[in-house]
């Protein structure tokens, strides 16, 4: 096969196996190199091969983290995630979607003593989302939110492409991040729907307590609809078993009631479990993840083996 075998937009997009209007973003943003050949654009064969044995190239892996229902600990898998990622090397931006702040809170940062968040990224043009972000001391950098982003769900409605906007936004800044992880709301409305528009993955964190398994088949019908209407590329990274009590029976058969639905599901279950632990409620006090803040813990060694399970997922 010669190297100057060129090649169209919807057969590069064969072979990588993505949207083609993914590889029309990549071309635009000079990814994908191109030549003209007539009135006509053609991509080298050699660079989807590159792409292919050097996936990073295409940027970083953004991942929204969630569930409609609360309490499955979304934030605290997302910051735990973030610092172990961040231990391995990785330059990681943590997006808060949640008007309560949590991110921020658990970090020891007042949320209502910003000047400017994602609210004002989502709705102030003028505001670019380098401008609000925050470095941490969790070794990841927090573009982060407060209550002023409750008022953002009513005023994006009123937008046209509203679930777009964020998307938009985080472009500016891909480039310079190996993860973007993205903290959704706990509910189905137009901020997480705007996560998933943005993200590559979504992983979602399940506690493993009864009745918790309910809301799984209406968020992965969801996520279903976004595929079909926004971002045909997006996947499921996995699910996470979370606040997991191996000692009870009730844990266990929802642990294993979760493995069948899984299953059932074609959904991707992690290997490993967070257990239920009250040193995750202990660790904002220490405005730091309990992977930095009590790493020998069993809960902090269960996060940074998600973090390596996730790692190995783009080797």
């Amino acid at each position: 096969m010669v190297e100057t075998e060129l090649l169209s937009t919807e057969e590069a997009a064969n072979l990588l196996n993505v949207h083609v209007n993914t590889i029309r973003s990549w071309i635009e943003k000079g990814i994908l190199p191109t030549v003209r050949v007539g009135k006509l654009y053609r991509i080298p064969r050699r660079e989807i091969e590159t792409l292919i044995k050097h996936p990073n190239k295409a940027g970083p892996h953004v991942i929204a983290v969630a569930n409609q229902k609360g309490g499955v600990a979304k934030t605290t898998t997302t910051l735990n995630l973030a610092a172990a990622l961040a231990q391995a090397g990785k330059r990681v931006l943590v997006v808060d979607l949640d008007p309560q702040g949590g991110c921020a809170v658990s970090l020891g940062i007042d949320p209502g003593s910003l000047s400017k968040t994602l609210y004002n990224v989502l709705l102030f043009d003028e505001v670019k989302p380098q401008e609000a972000i925050i470095p941490t001391s969790a070794g990841f950098d927090l573009l982060p939110s407060n209550i002023d982003l409750a008022a953002a769900e009513v005023e994006l409605k009123q937008q046209m492409a509203a679930e777009q906007v964020l998307k938009f936004n985080l472009d500016f800044i891909r480039d310079n991040y190996d993860f973007i992880l993205l903290d959704c709301p706990p509910s189905l409305g137009v901020l997480t729907v705007s996560g998933f528009n943005a993200a590559d993955e979504v992983l979602i964190p399940m506690a493993t307590e009864p009745m918790a398994l309910r809301g799984l088949q209406m968020l992965v019908k969801t996520i279903e609809k976004v595929r079909s209407y926004l971002n045909p590329d997006l996947q499921i990274l996995g699910v996470l078993g979370t606040r997991y009590r191996p000692n009870t029976i009730s844990g266990r058969e929802v642990m294993q009631a979760l493995e069948a639905a899984t299953k059932e599901s074609g959904v991707r279950l992690f290997t490993t479990a967070i257990k239920d632990s009250v040193r995750f409620a202990e660790s904002p006090s220490a405005k730091k993840p309990l992977v930095l803040f009590d790493p020998s813990h069993d809960g902090a060694k269960a996060y940074s083996q998600v973090a390596q399970e996730i790692l190995a997922s783009y080797d």
